[in-house]
């Protein structure tokens, strides 16, 4: 008899860990679901211009594997230094010095992007965003401005809204507690992009290689336009 209580008392035991797990697997919220899938977080944006050269500095947490596959790996610091020039030889690879803090870093090599005019390098470190910064390239000492601290929508904020914009687009990419996706919020700047101000855009690529995307001012939290391939 009491093998049979004991026997029973220990099923409903496991009859309630179960549903109470079931429940944990679906009590996350689409919001969490996504910020758990983020293979690239832009937090931090400087910027700042000279003579025919505009400079910017995304910092923030991406994949280590960085690749576009719809899965999301663990993140690490990155901080994306671009070099956009109006005009270049075709130079595949620039030097610049860097100096964050009052630390020099000479000779930094920056790689031409293939689309376009700009040269990037990831320093792979972090930033708080209280950092002076300056670049000297090409006889120029350009000082680096945080705007992103300025941003009226900030990165969270900026997740929030696009999770909702793509909330029916996301919703088909559940799977019990996981997301069969990866998200990516960057910095789109004016220059760059011929914007009339700074934007965010948030996107989200599954699995099959399809992507989801929305431009967010960082002013008032309007969208400016919502994308899919």
């Amino acid at each position: 008899m009491k093998k049979k209580l004991i026997f029973g008392v220990v099923a409903v035991l496991l009859v309630t860990v179960g549903f109470l797990l079931f429940g944990c697997h679906f009590a996350k919220s689409t919001q969490d679901r996504v910020q758990e899938n983020m293979s690239e977080w832009t937090k931090t944006y400087f910027y700042g211009e000279g003579e025919g050269i505009c400079v910017s500095l995304s910092a923030g947490l991406r994949e280590g594997n960085y690749v576009l596959n719809g899965t999301s790996e663990k993140s690490v610091d990155f901080a994306l230094l671009t070099i956009k020039l109006s005009e270049t030889n075709g130079e595949k690879v620039i030097k610049a010095d860097i100096s964050v803090d009052g630390e020099i870093t000479t000779g930094q090599e920056l790689e031409l992007h293939p689309l376009g005019h700009s040269y990037m390098v990831d320093l792979e470190t972090s930033f708080t965003g209280n950092e002076d910064v300056e670049i000297s390239f090409a006889g120029q000492n350009i000082k680096l401005e945080n705007l992103s601290k300025n941003f009226q929508i900030n990165d969270q904020k900026a997740i929030e809204i696009g999770t909702k914009q793509l909330e029916k687009q996301i919703t088909k990419l559940k799977k019990w507690s996981n997301l069969n996706a990866e998200c990516y919020l960057r910095v789109l700047d004016k220059k760059e992009n011929n914007f009339d101000q700074i934007y965010w855009c948030f996107s989200v690529v599954n699995t099959d290689g399809e992507n989801f995307s929305v431009i967010i001012s960082t002013i008032d939290g309007s969208v400016l336009a919502t994308s899919q391939e």
